[in-house]
């Protein structure tokens, strides 16, 4: 019996709130930067945070290659607009396996640099 994924198209603009984190896939030694985003959605108090995946490509060479291009240049407090695709994926902590959806971006467009004295 085949598995039915479902996909929604999304785009995302907020501030990084995590550093970039740049790891590689072990399966296809792809490279993956992630960070989160806070985005002006919902009250001040409580805004809505995406998680952002940025897989790499294979066939680029790795100082072009999107997620590396993140990792180096930006940073907290940056900015973005991400257009992608959001999945749905499991996370396992402590035991306990839940159900995390992410944001695979297609790409990441810098819209602002963070402001000087952390004043958002």
């Amino acid at each position: 019996m085949s598995e039915q994924k479902t996909m929604a198209r999304a785009e995302i603009q907020g501030r990084i709130t995590t550093e970039p984190k740049l790891t590689r896939r072990t399966t296809d030694h792809v490279a993956v930067c992630r960070f989160k985003v806070a985005t002006e959605a919902g009250p001040a108090s409580s805004p809505v945070v995406k998680e952002i995946w940025v897989l790499g490509d294979p066939r680029i060479r790795p100082s072009e290659d999107l997620p590396v291009k993140v990792h180096n240049k930006l940073g907290i407090g940056c900015l973005v607009f991400v257009p992608g695709v959001e999945h749905q994926t499991m996370r396992k902590v402590r035991g306990v396996r839940f159900p995390v959806t992410v944001l695979k971006a297609e790409d990441v467009k810098l819209r602002e640099w963070p402001q000087a004295g952390g004043g958002a």
